[in-house]
């Protein structure tokens, strides 16, 4: 009897303890349940975000063209229309598109250095349908991964008002539309390049090749996230990667490119005094610690040529010898280069832009070299040739420009 009287109350206590664990773990279950399914679903929207913007940036005006028409048929009625999602607006890019694929295409036949008039513009287009993406469609993407609400305007006018807010203090949508503008821009720099090869290269198939490498990226890329956004992630992050990687010799070859089309647009030849002063000039050569096509100016120096650049463009100009002599002036289609045969083999000294076209004799006599007519090797020996130059790797004696 005693020993069942001291073990009832012991076994009411555990009853009575087990209860209340019950009823909690009855009622945090549901709590993790909406937790876990809450955490999937802000993962599943950043990684769709990740792999929009990674989109967006790889053809900025065919993905706010082919993002505006989705948004506006899954619309409600009577529902505010976005910018993106007016039908004016993406009507209006898809006719831009067409129009520029149209002419793209149908003047391959025509001879180059009208040809390359209407690279040039699609390069410049380029350029604008960056900044439209990056103003219009990006805050939205932004907006979706961040789960803010309103006016996707405003958070972009949050950024612009306060630039001395303190990183740390930053909330977390303007963190996030920083970091998604950063991706967006490391991305298309390396996606603008192919537009860039596109304008120097004087070979349609490699202009075709290229573009229609970046159409297959794009579509991969798209149709990985239409299936799954983690599966887009996946296909973006490789990409995203490698644009990291490349980024800085992209820059340098787009500041090349853009030179080369403002020169051909404005016509900057007519506007051109090279019979003294120095004659702007991009690296064709890594040299003295500088990577391949920095800017910079060239003067005669006596039996060399100084080369003067600006680090990051702002810095106080510094000077360099490049050393050796050029011997002839190489005058290709688009630009001119600089060679030298006192290097072994031959070597490339720095390249000149279009604005010097009908003044070669005169930079040629200025350095004391020697003017020659370029080649351009056909094939597929000249496409490999091609880009050996563009890594600075070839001296273009025989000039594939």
């Amino acid at each position: 009897m005693c020993v069942a009287s001291a073990v009832t109350p012991s076994a009411n206590a555990d009853a009575q303890s087990s209860a209340p664990q019950a009823q909690s773990t009855s009622v945090s279950a549901p709590l993790v349940a909406r937790s876990e399914a809450k955490l999937e679903t802000r993962a599943t929207t950043w990684s769709g975000g990740f792999a929009e913007v990674t989109g967006l940036a790889v053809s900025p005006l065919v993905v706010m063209a082919l993002f505006g028409a989705i948004d506006w048929w899954k619309l409600a009625d009577g529902a505010s229309v976005p910018l993106h999602a007016n039908p004016w607006f993406w009507g209006t890019l898809f006719t831009i598109f067409l129009i520029g694929q149209i002419a793209r295409w149908t003047t391959r036949p025509v001879p180059m250095p009208i040809r390359k008039l209407f690279d040039a513009v699609h390069y410049l287009e380029s350029k604008c349908s960056a900044l439209l993406a990056a103003g219009i469609l990006l805050p939205s993407i932004v907006g979706a991964m961040s789960q803010v609400g309103g006016d996707p305007n405003q958070l972009v006018g949050t950024v612009v008002l306060a630039p001395n807010m303190a990183f740390a203090g930053i909330p977390e949508d303007i963190a996030v539309y920083l970091g998604a503008l950063t991706l967006f821009a490391v991305v298309w720099i390396v996606s603008h390049t192919i537009d860039a090869l596109v304008l120097i290269s004087p070979f349609a198939l490699l202009d075709a090749a290229l573009l229609s490498g970046r159409a297959a990226i794009l579509v991969l890329l798209l149709s990985a996230t239409a299936l799954h956004p983690m599966l887009g992630a996946i296909v973006a992050l490789p990409l995203v990667i490698f644009c990291i990687l490349v980024c800085g010799w992209c820059v340098r070859l787009n500041l090349f490119a853009s030179t080369c089309a403002w020169d051909l647009l404005t016509m900057r030849w007519h506007r051109a005094e090279p019979s003294n002063g120095p004659v702007r000039a991009f690296l064709a050569r890594p040299r003295a610690g500088l990577p391949i096509r920095t800017r910079g100016t060239v003067t005669p120096s006596g039996a060399s040529m100084l080369f003067t650049y600006r680090r990051w463009f702002i810095s106080a100009p510094r000077e360099i010898d490049l050393g050796v002599h050029p011997s002839d002036l190489v005058c290709g289609v688009i630009w001119s280069t600089f060679v030298s045969k006192n290097e072994q083999g031959g070597g490339a000294l720095v390249a000149i832009p279009p604005r010097y076209r009908s003044h070669e004799a005169i930079i040629a006599a200025r350095f004391g070299a020697e003017r020659k007519n370029g080649l351009i090797l056909r094939g597929l020996a000249g496409i490999r040739d091609f880009f050996r130059g563009i890594f600075g790797r070839r001296t273009p004696t025989a000039a594939v420009q």
